[in-house]
């Protein structure tokens, strides 16, 4: 049986995401939940602090960590899409890249397929 991971779910993503994955047995926490918004860069710096790897719509975390030179935690940029689709996607992505998440990969959804960017060694 997999492991449930420490996710961070930013406030821009549904509930029914935030609800999924709690149903699938993960630790989450809800940045909407947990009003006003911190911030995208106060939502990195709490996953990289408690170990989560972040779920998101945002673009922003990239420039955070490329850009800015911010330490990377795991990511995954969702598409935008219909709550209860995406809801099933965080999950299919949480369980298919677990290991790479868990090294701090950024893991894009495309739709059909999946883009990972893995830190280097």
């Amino acid at each position: 049986m997999r492991r449930p991971l420490k996710l961070l779910v930013d406030s821009c993503v549904p509930a029914a995401v935030t609800a999924r994955l709690r149903l699938e047995g993960h630790d989450v926490y809800a940045a909407a939940e947990h009003p006003p918004d911190p911030g995208d860069l106060a939502i990195l710096r709490r996953a990289r602090a408690e170990a989560r790897v972040i779920l998101t719509i945002d673009s922003d975390f990239g420039a955070l960590v490329f850009r800015d030179g911010e330490q990377r935690v795991g990511l995954i940029r969702l598409l935008a899409r219909k709550a209860g689709d995406q809801a099933i996607r965080a999950c299919e992505l949480v369980m298919r890249f677990e290991a790479a998440l868990s090294a701090g990969a950024f893991v894009t959804d495309d739709g059909d397929s999946a883009r990972v960017n893995s830190p280097e060694p």
